[in-house]
């Protein structure tokens, strides 16, 4: 075996993304990318071309420019699956196999001539066409206009949420589908899985190989899920007009109208990008930040470790100096985010969702009302409750 200095390595398939001062590195079909600097660039392509540890050293110092620890970088390699010595080639076969078989989200491989067709400049201006229709459509008959009312109901309260959930169920897997297939526009794969925002149940496209992309062929992917939601209230608003005018049944049409509500505040509530909703990666990949809110987090510890002299928080190594006024006002932010989520859950969500189980047991307790209506009301604070239950058991989990 050669000695540790003259060993050589085989290096895995990498993508490198100009990003800053640094490069974006890594391989999308593992899902795994850093951050590295020029000097670490500058090693893994000498180490692709065969340079042993010795070699890269001396061709460093020669340049008399050497920041990194070259045997230290190389480990690091070596431990993230980035290079693996020439006789364990095999390992990245292995590396594959091992990542599909631990992700248990669904895989999304689209077909790319239907991406691209879906994402062409015609389709598009197509897909504006039928947003102007319906917004012109709105403007001239006020009964296509928002129903603010439309979530308000006295009766089928269960079957109603029941209804409005697959409904939305529907618009999210759309929503989601729009940000894979921009992805497979530029051939990138996908995977679909559930998480959670605060306690709030979400799918997630995960588009973490999106950053083999150059930076500005990145917001398609990042905003087309809020465009298929926009496309969807055109379309839904051009429904409700059709069902109007051939004498279609009012339920139907009002669960039309919620449906548009909930997609209005779907599309306001990825505004809130203290959580690391659709617009928080546009923001990132603006400022070409990889992370803030992992940055706000060390830089939040940092500075309360700092005011409390010790006693709480964590000191951080090193913050991470780029657009610091960003980072410091996305950190602002993000408290403030947080303090007014929990002030919403303690002050609104919970005492609304026992005002709902409240209700339900007076049902049951009041003579005046029948099975169905009491049936109804459990049924609708049960559904109400187990989303919440769910979604705080993956928050608290996790935390």
């Amino acid at each position: 075996m050669p000695k540790q200095e003259e060993q050589t390595y085989f290096v895995i398939p990498l993508s490198v993304q100009p990003e800053g001062n640094g490069y974006y590195i890594g391989n999308a079909e593992l899902n795994e990318f850093y951050e590295f600097p020029e000097d670490g660039l500058r090693i893994i392509q000498m180490l692709r071309e065969g340079d042993s540890a010795e070699r890269i050293k001396a061709a460093l110092a020669a340049q008399s420019d050497e920041t990194l620890d070259v045997d230290d970088f190389i480990e690091q390699l070596v431990e993230i699956g980035f290079i693996h010595r020439q006789q364990d080639q095999h390992r990245y076969d292995e590396q594959l196999a091992e990542s599909a078989a631990g992700d248990k989200r669904l895989s999304f491989k689209g077909n790319l001539a239907l991406a691209r067709a879906l994402f062409s400049p015609l389709s598009l201006v197509v897909y504006l066409g039928v947003i102007g229709y319906a917004a012109l459509s709105a403007y001239q008959d006020p009964r296509l206009r928002l129903n603010l009312q439309a979530f308000y109901l006295e009766q089928h309260l269960t079957l109603t949420l029941v209804t409005l959930l697959v409904l939305y169920f529907l618009a999210t897997m759309l929503h989601e589908l729009g940000h894979m297939m921009a992805a497979a526009r530029y051939g990138v794969h996908s995977r679909l899985g559930i998480g959670n925002r605060l306690w709030d149940l979400v799918a997630e496209a995960d588009l973490t190989g999106i950053l083999s992309l150059p930076r500005s062929q990145r917001y398609l992917p990042l905003m087309a899920g809020m465009m298929v939601d926009v496309l969807n209230i055109a379309l839904l608003t051009l429904a409700i007009g059709w069902l109007i005018d051939h004498g279609g049944n009012a339920f139907v049409i009002q669960l039309l109208q919620a449906l548009i509500l909930q997609l209005l505040i779907t599309i306001s509530w990825q505004f809130n990008i203290f959580l690391r909703t659709d617009m928080y990666y546009v923001v990132c990949n603006f400022f070409g930040n990889p992370d803030l809110d992992r940055q706000a987090r060390i830089y939040l510890r940092d500075r309360l470790h700092r005011i409390s002299f010790g006693r709480f928080g964590e000191a951080a190594e090193a913050i991470d100096q780029r657009n610091i006024g960003v980072l410091r006002a996305f950190s602002l932010l993000w408290v403030v985010g947080r303090i007014s989520a929990l002030i919403f859950l303690a002050f609104v969500l919970i005492p609304t969702l026992s005002r709902y189980v409240r209700k339900a047991y007076d049902s049951f307790a009041s003579p005046q009302a029948t099975q169905a209506t009491a049936m109804d009301a459990a049924g609708f604070a049960a559904i109400s409750v187990a989303l919440f239950a769910g979604g705080m058991y993956l928050w608290l989990r996790r935390r």
